[in-house]
């Protein structure tokens, strides 16, 4: 059973919504400078919390403060892996070099396959799991933010290289 489903987010703003047939599926609203958020499903709340620089991982906890899974990132080749708390593993990747695909699969029987295209795009999946849905979108947005810190390293570094 394949399911589209689109998906969207402010021009300048990383909050997403997801609709499924025009209705509202779930949103995900984050926070302004940590790289954490807060994910509401019609099955509940869940809250996703990142730690760590040398080492970052992104806990994923239900409303009971249960962990549910969590997400280790490999920044060097803008990977992921999320582990669920029973057992279950999924890679997440970028497919192109534009950033504008990704996907993120247990290379057995469960796909999902992001498009992107600004603000706008698509979720093709094989599951019904809004969790995996919305943290294939939250890794998206993790790495974003890296990718934008780091032009604007590279910015402030050379405007003060022609200051002195």
């Amino acid at each position: 059973m394949e399911r589209i489903l689109n998906w969207r987010k402010g021009l300048f703003d990383s909050n997403y919504q997801v609709f499924e047939n025009a209705y509202l599926k779930f949103s995900i609203n984050f926070s302004s400078l940590k790289n954490s958020a807060i994910a509401t499903t019609q099955q509940g709340i869940y809250l996703l919390r990142s730690d760590g620089y040398s080492n970052p991982e992104t806990k994923i906890f239900n409303s009971n403060h249960e962990v549910l899974a969590t997400i280790k990132y490999d920044w060097l080749a803008f990977k992921a892996k999320i582990i669920f708390a029973n057992g279950e593993n999924f890679d997440w990747s970028f497919q192109n070099s534009w950033l504008s695909r990704w996907s993120l699969n247990n290379h057995t029987d469960k796909q999902i396959i992001y498009n992107s295209s600004s603000s706008t795009g698509l979720i093709h999946s094989n599951i019904d799991d809004d969790i995996l849905i919305f943290v294939g979108l939250f890794i998206r947005e993790y790495y974003t933010r890296i990718i934008y810190a780091m032009v604007l390293i590279v910015i402030f570094m050379s405007f003060m290289r022609n200051v002195f």
